[in-house]
């Protein structure tokens, strides 16, 4: 019996699979600058407060914690570094900021100024870059994750705020706030550098506000998205167009004594081999 043309073009397609599948699949993804250290945070669980301003029965409250799962992901071991958002700059991506140039963390830098790099460097790499969320930044600081918010209902504001200073002093310590190379402040567990240091940065997390339950638990929030939250040694929520804390613009709390950033890179599927579909089609056996 004469072979139909569609047998034909599948058995072709059986020798350009044997032939050259290996090579279509090994196509490079776009590379990453050798430079850019990457660590692989695998999912877990982290004990959440969600932050901002709450209020129960009219009295000013902090929320209780509850129990969240983070999915895993890959984030910058080392925040952005001067030399890095220079090379922003110089393509036109980046606003220009009063330091840059050098392997310090580049500080002095707002959530928008953050933003326009993470865009900017999807762009060159191919791939999808972001800031964390507050509660992948948690997650990623483990051991060294700082909650400066004690359980204060029972105060009166003028309390409340004096012990949320003395918690966040506490965290804090005597650290110098002078600046130090990457990988000064050391690794942590999960060994990403300098993770609550003295740079806090910055997240896409939004300041929330709204009401508590007797218990604590949250009845209604509403997020404000012109402050973030930016996470440290305890969390500082700040004026997205802010550049340096230490001088206003921080919304709660003890202020940064540096702001700066570090991405995360979303993890993206395979693209299917174009050959697929076709052989899926066309395979012997399949003809009319």
């Amino acid at each position: 019996m004469k072979p139909s043309l569609k047998s034909i073009v599948a058995t072709s397609l059986v020798v350009l699979v044997a032939l050259g599948a290996a090579v279509v699949t090994r196509a490079p993804s776009p590379s990453l600058p050798p430079e850019v250290d990457l660590i692989e945070v695998p999912s877990g669980r982290i004990s959440y407060r969600p932050f901002g301003n709450f209020v129960e029965n009219g009295k000013s409250r902090s929320p209780r914690p509850y129990e969240i799962e983070v999915a895993g992901f890959s984030i910058m071991k080392y925040q952005v570094s001067r030399r890095e958002y220079a090379a922003c700059v110089a393509a036109g991506a980046c606003p220009p900021v009063p330091t840059m140039g050098g392997d310090y963390p580049q500080t002095h830098v707002n959530w928008k100024d953050a933003h326009a790099y993470a865009t900017w460097y999807s762009g060159k790499t191919g791939e999808n870059w972001r800031l964390p969320s507050d509660m992948e930044w948690q997650l990623a600081a483990g051991e060294r994750y700082g909650d400066a918010a004690p359980d204060t209902r029972e105060m009166d504001p003028g309390q409340r705020m004096l012990a949320q200073y003395a918690a966040g002093t506490l965290l804090r310590g005597t650290a110098s706030p002078a600046l130090r190379p990457a990988g000064g402040f050391g690794l942590n567990s999960r060994g990403i550098a300098d993770i609550s240091g003295n740079v806090w940065e910055w997240t896409d997390g939004c300041m929330q506000s709204g009401s508590l339950h007797p218990d604590g638990t949250v009845r209604e929030s509403e997020p404000y998205c012109w402050v973030r939250i930016a996470g440290g040694i305890h969390r500082a929520a700040i004026v997205d167009f802010v550049r340096d804390a230490s001088v206003g613009g921080c919304a709660v709390g003890l202020p940064p004594d540096h702001l700066g950033f570090r991405l995360v890179r979303e993890h993206a599927e395979a693209p299917e081999p174009w050959w697929r579909s076709l052989w899926q089609r066309m395979r012997p056996g399949q003809d009319a």
